[in-house]
């Protein structure tokens, strides 16, 4: 009895030790043995993990993203002890775009990412770039490019209560010559059957297929026609309509508001600045999925002057805000708990040695974005295009492999 006593705690103090390192090298040791596999597989174990590592938000690993350039990464070094940001992982940023020929990232969620060969008929990958591991999107079926042509547009998840993708689909928009523009014609390919299916969905305006948001399967687009609104679907649904969401803060408006759309805690969150004479307010309001509506969280003033303008918010701490002053060129870290902030600078000087921030990419993203708002000619208090729409890619705090297609082909380039 008191060997069996004994060897329980030793498989409990190792499990311990197991839990508190990075999640790298947990990886790594499930090749140890079958022992070492099933226990770091095991619920258990992933909900002891990610208790350890539930207020380590300083330390979660994501990027910043517009276009193709990375203007904030975080390394994560507790969690995930990652040797670069995320985004500098994603092909052909890595070594391993020798592998994938010309392909290029498309879109990212739930820590996974899209690449396309060039062909609008050729084959896509949909992987983690972290694990090194790829599925095989075969083309869309044939079609006559005379009649209708496709953009392979945007990649969304479903993920569980720990943030785990438990499958992911491709959606493609297919353009067909039609005078309805209110007729959209989808073709989704998921990893739950491996084949692709096409969905006619009933949109209410017209939107913008490049500034979209993607949560848990649900996808947020602008509005071209109707200021102040958002369309969404939900492509895990059998509902072949796109619901209208209307931003909290229209038909107020205001030239000097700066507002950006953004993900945190797991819920769309809209953040909007003002500049005042002594101070910068900001306002933060979190979409509520279950009716469309917005709860507005934070009005916190902070003793920063200049034109601030909302970045991005830390996708793991609601009360973490980035702001860009684009007045001097730095980035400011708001915690709205303790209503103190922090200017990011050099890794070596600010605490944050595991921060990566490109002042130039940030100047000219932001200054990209208003120099267009006010070049459309425009009403710039009408027009919500002028709205920061920056995309984090966020590596969740645990990962499992890919979710693999019937019959799909996996690569690993580890």
């Amino acid at each position: 009895m008191a060997m069996k006593t004994r060897t329980h705690l030793l498989e409990e103090l190792q499990t311990e030790i197991l839990a508190r390192l990075p999640l790298r090298t947990i990886f790594r040791f499930k090749s140890v043995c079958k022992t070492w596999k099933s226990t770091i597989e095991s619920a258990y174990f992933r909900r002891l993990f990610l208790s350890l590592h539930q207020n380590s938000s300083s330390a979660s690993s994501w990027s910043l993203l517009y276009g193709s350039d990375e203007l904030i990464g975080f390394h994560g070094c507790k969690t995930w002890d990652l040797p670069k940001s995320p985004a500098s992982l994603i092909p052909p940023c890595s070594p391993r775009d020798l592998i994938f020929g010309d392909c290029s990232y498309v879109d990212f969620s739930g820590g996974l990412v899209l690449l396309i060969e060039g062909s609008y008929t050729a084959y896509g990958y949909v992987g983690n770039p972290v694990l090194q591991q790829w599925v095989k999107i075969p083309p869309t079926p044939p079609f006559d490019p005379m009649n209708y042509s496709t953009k392979f547009g945007n990649l969304v998840t479903r993920l569980d209560e720990d943030g785990v993708v438990l499958s992911f689909k491709v959606v493609r928009l297919v353009l067909y010559p039609t005078t309805n523009d209110y007729l959209v014609n989808m073709l989704v390919y998921s990893s739950e059957t491996g084949v692709w299916t096409s969905k006619v969905i009933q949109s209410p305006h017209l939107f913008d297929n490049v500034n979209n948001i993607n949560l848990n399967g649900m996808f947020y687009f602008s509005s071209l026609t109707v200021p102040g609104v958002l369309v969404a679907h939900d492509f895990y649904s059998e509902s072949d309509q796109f619901r209208v969401v209307q931003l909290p803060d229209y038909p107020e408006i205001n030239k000097h508001y700066k507002r950006t759309l953004t993900i945190s805690g797991g819920f769309v969150m809209y953040v909007r600045t003002l500049a005042k004479k002594e101070e910068t307010v900001l306002k933060i309001w979190r979409l509520k999925s279950d009716d469309d509506t917005w709860q507005l969280l934070w009005e916190v003033g902070f003793p920063v002057n200049g034109n601030y303008v909302p970045m991005a918010m830390n996708p793991f701490d609601v009360a973490t805000v980035y702001l860009w002053s684009q007045l001097d060129h730095h980035l400011v870290s708001c915690n709205l708990r303790k209503r103190n902030y922090t200017i990011l600078g050099d890794a070596s000087n600010d605490g944050y040695q595991d921060c990566f921030i490109d002042h130039s990419a940030c100047k000219k993203s932001v200054d990209e974005i208003w120099d267009t708002a006010s070049s459309s000619g425009l009403d710039e208090d009408l027009d919500f295009s002028v709205c920061i729409w920056l995309f984090p890619f966020v590596i969740p705090r645990w990962m499992a492999p890919v979710p693999r297609p019937p019959q799909a082909e996996i690569m690993d380039t580890a």
